[in-house]
């Protein structure tokens, strides 16, 4: 029988390592760090989050050279297979130390058990390589006044989700977990908010690019921008679960939210 030799996500993995170097890549396990004080948390924030959701590279690599759930992208709303495990792993790369990796992964691991508490159809898990994981967190440098930045479901061998520098300001290190539940829930396929209308307060523009609503309108979602951190309302739990719920008909056919059809991805 012959060897079907390295797969995708090991080839990209090892042209990494040689980019950047193995030690950029340590895996890191989430475990218990120093948190900021609640008088730090709890106060109120000067301009609203912003994270730009698109998938990416560690810096250094270049390759080739909230709830109205609102969902939809490209001429199709994307998900992952309902049931899937979403697995995570964390690098050292980009931080400016350990402890500061170490922060961002305990965050990370937090948020990621708030959207598992809420038993939405899809769960996420943290393993130690990224050859097992879906997605990567790692530190992007900085930018520009971008918190982080994620992806939507996919069938890529390997995503990311990046955190910039300024979500360790003071304004925003307290919160970093509720700035990683707002990015997983892109990474679970939703939208931000004001993805359709718009957010003219804040001076953002309709997102467009195939947005959908799917569930009544929430401003606190934790899919909105506002101020202060985002939150995990009981709505963006309810519209999220009826995502996941919805079900290909009785020909087969996938369903679709406002005309789009559901296209279904398995984690790599």
């Amino acid at each position: 029988m012959s060897n079907p030799g390295p797969s995708g996500k090991e080839v990209l993995l090892d042209a990494i390592a040689q980019n950047l170097g193995e030690e950029a890549i340590q895996a890191i396990q989430p475990q218990n760090v120093n948190e900021p004080t609640d008088q730090d948390a709890s106060k109120s924030h000067r301009k609203a989050p912003v994270c730009m959701t698109q998938s990416a590279l560690p810096r250094g690599w270049n390759q080739g050279g909230i709830s109205d759930i609102v969902v939809g992208f490209n001429r199709e709303v994307p998900r992952w297979q309902p049931g899937s495990v979403v697995k995570w792993a964390a690098w050292r790369a980009g931080f400016q130390s350990q402890d500061d990796a170490d922060y961002a992964a305990m965050q990370l691991a937090q948020a990621a058990e708030v959207w598992n508490n809420a038993d939405i159809g899809v769960t996420f898990e943290w393993v130690p390589l990224a050859k097992d994981a879906t997605f990567v967190l790692y530190h992007g440098g900085d930018g520009a006044g971008v918190l982080a930045r994620a992806f939507f479901p996919n069938n890529d061998d390997l995503s990311a989700l990046v955190v910039f520098s300024d979500a360790f300001s003071s304004d925003w290190k307290p919160s970093m977990h509720n700035v990683f539940t707002h990015e997983l829930g892109h990474v679970l396929g939703l939208r931000h908010e004001f993805a359709i209308e718009g957010l003219p307060e804040l001076g953002l523009r309709p997102e467009g690019a195939g947005a959908v609503q799917l569930g009544p309108r929430n401003p606190k979602s934790v899919m909105n921008y506002s101020p202060d951190p985002p939150e995990m309302q009981q709505s963006d739990i309810d519209s999220t679960r009826m995502f996941y719920g919805l079900k290909a008909d009785a020909n087969g056919k996938p369903p679709k939210v406002g005309g789009t059809e559901v296209k279904d991805y398995i984690p790599q």
